[in-house]
């Protein structure tokens, strides 16, 4: 019985270490970029914004999250309208109705998110910090992540590679956030 159960618990043991990613291997950028659908009108800020400013490697980008809110009118002269937030995403996405409660929740989830990175941004400051507003930054790499974790099938690219990097997302929680 005893042998029964030892190799059980190697073969629960073993399953769980291939089922677990590794943390410190994050997914490229393409493997997961496309891996949930996006409403067309926020494709086409994103495409604005990332012509405005393109990402560099290693640093933190303030000014596409700050152009984004911009563009979609979640902030108004500089001031981000989080009474707003849920409505102009609601209405973004309203061609893909499974998508509302998925966008409700991250932007719900994601408040308390941008507390927590404010303060540690002012502690440290990064570079650039100053030239544009981070909580834009900030709410839109949250509910990147939320909605990517928590995608509905119906906009869900089941690839390997999608799938891993959601399986990331979810199981290395401190590596992918800014």
């Amino acid at each position: 019985m005893y042998r029964n159960l030892s190799a059980f618990l190697v073969c629960v043991f073993a399953v769980q270490c291939l089922a677990d990613p590794d943390c410190s291997q994050r997914p490229k950028k393409e493997d997961f970029m496309n891996c949930c659908a996006e409403p067309a009108p926020f494709k086409d800020v994103m495409a604005k914004c990332n012509e405005k400013f393109p990402f560099q490697k290693g640093e933190p980008n303030f000014c596409h999250g700050e152009c984004v809110f911009n563009e979609t009118r979640i902030s108004v002269n500089g001031v981000i309208q989080k009474d707003k937030i849920s409505s102009i995403l609601g209405e973004m996405y309203k061609e893909m109705p499974d998508f509302i409660p998925v966008i409700t929740k991250a932007v719900e989830k994601c408040e308390e998110t941008v507390r927590n990175k404010m303060a540690k941004i002012m502690e440290h400051k990064p570079e650039g910090a100053d030239k544009c507003n981070p909580v834009p930054a900030i709410y839109g790499f949250c509910i990147f992540v939320e909605t990517m974790v928590n995608c509905p099938a119906s906009g869900w690219q089941n690839t390997d590679d999608c799938n891993r990097a959601r399986e990331f997302m979810k199981s290395c929680p401190m590596h992918h956030k800014q």
